[in-house]
């Protein structure tokens, strides 16, 4: 995931997020909920499609490969439990923290999230939520 710059893994996620069980997504819904032309994503596919993340044939939907969608799913789960730590520990309100995570998923590494997700396990703030 280092070779993928921070707008490569927000269209992975983007992509991971508009796909429903195995189906493909089109290049204008990317487009849509990233605010960006369809030629931008056009590129940004290329490259994914280059580096082995998503496949598609020209004009086609895409798809991700099985790297993509390990690499999208990691994404989730590292945003997912960077906005808990903030908003179930720290009171953060949900939009900033959303922005946060959003920020800080792309650079954090495994050992904190591991050190957050044991934390948040045994934290009181987050087993009432269960």
């Amino acid at each position: 995931m280092e070779q993928l710059t921070v707008a490569m893994q927000n269209y992975l996620e983007t992509i991971f997020s508009l796909s429903e069980a195995g189906r493909g997504v089109r290049v204008s819904d990317v487009a849509a909920h990233l605010s960006v032309s369809k030629a931008s994503v056009n590129n940004a596919i290329n490259v994914l499609a280059d580096l082995g993340y998503v496949s598609r044939e020209k004009y086609q939907e895409i798809y991700l490969t099985d790297l993509g969608k390990s690499t999208a799913e990691l994404l989730e789960g590292n945003h997912s439990i960077l906005k808990s730590l903030f908003v179930d520990v720290l009171g953060v309100s949900p939009d900033v923290a959303d922005r946060d995570a959003c920020a800080i998923e792309h650079i954090i590494s495994k050992e904190t999230v591991l050190k957050i997700r044991q934390h948040l396990s045994s934290s009181p703030h987050t087993q009432k939520k269960n």
